[in-house]
């Protein structure tokens, strides 16, 4: 399981790099910085666990890159759904963006979880 999700968060993270980075270029989106920056500080906590971290560095670095994901995907996407919320002219381009997202960002936590309870030494 530990093989899938470092291919799942190594894929995640570049695709989660491209895809804001062509999505603000091209909404010119660039305005408010912590909603971007988050993404990268995402992204960039996965490649570390995937390409240069290992054993209980990498599980930590794969809880947090996962747990940060799942939970900025999670607001994103239902903060879109709400009728009282905000407004986007281009939500429904974005909505399954943020659909896939969150789906992949719980999986990567589950597999992650597993392998952390399989090797009860993770941390300690």
């Amino acid at each position: 399981m530990k093989k899938i999700n470092l291919i799942i968060a190594s894929f995640y993270s570049i695709s989660l790099v491209f895809y804001e980075t062509i999505m603000n270029i091209y909404w010119d989106d660039w305005d408010f910085f912590p909603l971007w920056i988050i993404d990268y500080l995402i992204a960039l906590t996965l490649i570390l666990a995937v390409f240069f971290l290992k054993n209980k560095l990498q599980n930590l670095f794969l809880l947090i890159g996962w747990c940060l994901s799942l939970g900025v995907t999670y607001m994103a996407f239902f903060i879109s759904l709400d009728p009282n919320g905000l407004s986007s002219p281009d939500i429904e381009s974005k909505l399954p963006l943020m659909a896939s997202a969150l789906i992949v960002s719980a999986f990567g936590l589950i597999l992650t979880l597993f392998d952390i309870f399989k090797n009860k030494n993770s941390f300690t």
